[in-house]
């Protein structure tokens, strides 16, 4: 470097370099880093939540029976599956889905909501299936 300074500039830019290298290497290792976490975590398991519908359920029904098979209020989280076996002769419906006599019902939750709607199962006639976030 030279008594008037000349020089300055070029150390300057050039050490400026060197750390926004360094900063978008640490960067860049931060973020791999994170992605291969999550790749070997992976995903919060899901959970199944089975309802088995038994033969004569609707005859029991009808009959003015109080049948208990799941809750009107059902909370599930994302991703997991609702799998409904309908061992009845009769088609059942809860919420929107519709299982025919002899069906078996596979579902799974993908996005975070709130399901309202008739349900044959339940005196009252209603289920609210809550999808909650993990």
């Amino acid at each position: 470097m030279s008594e008037s300074g000349e020089g300055d500039g070029a150390e300057t830019t050039s050490a400026r370099g060197r750390t926004a290298l360094t900063l978008l290497a640490a960067a860049a290792v931060m973020v791999v880093g994170a992605v291969m976490v999550a790749n070997l975590v992976g995903p919060p398991p899901s959970t199944d939540h089975e309802i088995v519908i038994p033969a004569g359920t609707a005859t029991r029904l009808a009959a003015g029976e109080e049948v208990v098979l799941f809750p009107a209020d059902l909370d599930v989280k994302l991703r997991d599956r609702l799998i409904v076996v309908n061992e009845d002769d009769v088609d059942h419906r809860i919420g929107p889905f519709t299982i025919d006599a002899g069906a078996r019902l596979v579902t799974k939750f993908a996005e975070v909501m709130t399901v309202n709607g008739f349900c044959s199962l339940h005196a009252g006639g209603e289920v609210n299936i809550t999808v909650l976030d993990r």
